[in-house]
């Protein structure tokens, strides 16, 4: 009972004194791995480049894996550097593919240390801000996060709502409802509405 009581007490101590970034990429080590591997690793804030580069470390520590980073998003960069060097392993932005991993996590011999090659790091456009998208739940977007924080993406297209923006100012310049839905395609045409890849003909032909 008293380890248990320990137990506790040490989580609760590292959840009130972790900071915002180490406890984004300690959920985010939860979402992926078992508790009994998320908690080997341990990751802690570090101080950006002298010339303000996110960077990441990665060291062991007896069993558990050290991750050092000067964001939250460096340090999922440095968990993913570790799972495909030294796990051999990948991530999948799909939520039912599991993370394979060795029955022993490999340690790190000597410490790493990797800057980012520049600040910001964009990823989408307007076709693949679409497809399947447009159907997923939560469950789906929180692991394609989880994957874009991984691969170091902090500049991710999010346009979700977009039309809803559209059809307001629309309104103010006097376009009532029918003729605004009539313009608006369905969920799977979306990206080539938003790049006016659709083509109108007049009400009498209808559209095409």
């Amino acid at each position: 009972m008293k380890n248990v009581i320990l137990f506790l007490c040490m989580m609760a101590h590292l959840c009130c004194f972790g900071t915002k970034y180490e406890k984004a990429a300690g959920r985010l080590a939860t979402r992926l791995f078992p508790d009994s591997v998320a908690s080997r690793f341990m990751f802690e804030q570090i101080a950006q480049t002298d010339g303000g580069k996110d960077l990441f470390e990665l060291e062991s520590a007896g069993n558990n894996i050290i991750v050092r980073g000067s964001s939250a998003n460096a340090m999922a960069v440095g968990l993913n550097h570790y799972l495909k060097y030294y796990c051999k392993t990948s991530v999948s932005w799909y939520k039912d593919d599991p993370v394979e991993l060795p029955e022993t996590l490999p340690a790190v011999e000597h410490k790493i240390r990797v800057e980012a090659r520049m600040n910001n790091r964009f990823f989408l456009n307007y076709c693949t801000f679409g497809y399947t998208m447009t159907w997923w739940q939560w469950e789906d977007w929180e692991r394609f996060i989880d994957w874009m924080a991984l691969n170091g993406v902090n500049m991710p297209l999010a346009i979700t709502g977009q039309e809803a923006i559209w059809y307001k100012v629309w309104r103010k310049f006097g376009l009532d409802d029918r003729e605004i839905r009539d313009y608006f395609t369905g969920p799977g045409h979306l990206p080539w509405h938003r790049m006016t890849n659709e083509n109108y003909q007049n009400e009498s032909l209808g559209r095409v």
